[in-house]
């Protein structure tokens, strides 16, 4: 896909990562990653083992956080560790790629809890600067499957429904943040390798994109219903919107 290669350039290495917050200061307490080399081709070559912890944060988790994700102050004060020491294990686990790959998450919300975290951590140089890496090297892939895929009302789905698309249910358990990661990845090489449901996708989104001029949007609609549009069709299309 042209709009992935301008992204990836000759990055052959993706991070999927995915994080999990405190409700009120957005503070990191969980992260999860997956390590995938890619094909010249930019499909799946290999999902590699995971990277996963639980991270001590300085404020309070808040109940509707650990109703969601099932982690209780209690969880972190027996399996958490400090955000630095997480975070430079993350490079850590990351290795050798660190300078070749891309940082892919499921929308944006991630990265503000890395600055959060970074915030309410002591004044470590190194650490602004990873965190910084990671921000300028980090791709949402949400951004470009919303693009292709919608639902009735032109929004974008969320990460187990978008794997529905593509029959593929989600794996593991949803809210945490190793299984979040692993089924973002299972997106990606669902949407690398599935053009052609891309495509009848896109298709339906294209019905219901409201910004577009009237006329344009009749003879999609036209052609998504298996009707041939001739030039006169379209004028005609014109001269109604014009009424």
């Amino acid at each position: 896909m042209k709009a992935l290669e301008k992204i990836f350039k000759d990055k052959t290495v993706l991070v999927f990562s995915d994080l999990e917050g405190t409700q009120f200061s957005h503070e990191m307490i969980e992260i999860g990653a997956h390590l995938v080399i890619l094909n010249k081709d930019y499909t799946v070559k290999k999902i590699m083992k995971g990277y996963s912890s639980y991270v001590k944060a300085k404020n309070r988790i808040g109940h509707v956080v650990t109703e969601l994700t099932g982690i209780t102050e209690q969880l972190l004060k027996e399996k958490g560790r400090p955000f630095p020491e997480v975070f430079k294990q993350f490079r850590g686990y990351v290795g050798k790629y660190w300078n070749k790959c891309k940082f892919v998450t499921f929308g944006t919300h991630d990265l503000r809890m890395i600055n959060m975290s970074v915030e309410n951590s002591h004044k470590d140089d190194e650490l602004s600067e990873l965190a910084h890496y990671v921000k300028k090297k980090n791709f949402d892939i949400s951004a470009i499957v919303g693009q292709y895929i919608q639902d009735q009302n032109g929004n974008p789905l969320s990460l187990s429904n978008n794997l529905k698309v593509f029959k593929q249910e989600f794996e593991g358990t949803k809210h945490s943040a190793a299984a979040d990661a692993y089924n973002t990845a299972l997106l990606y090489k669902a949407f690398i390798e599935n053009p052609e449901i891309v495509q009848e996708e896109y298709k339906k989104a294209l019905t219901h994109v409201h910004h577009m001029p009237r006329p344009i949007n009749m003879v999609i609609s036209k052609l998504f219903a298996g009707e041939s549009i001739t030039p006169e069709d379209f004028d005609e299309a014109i001269k109604e919107s014009l009424k």
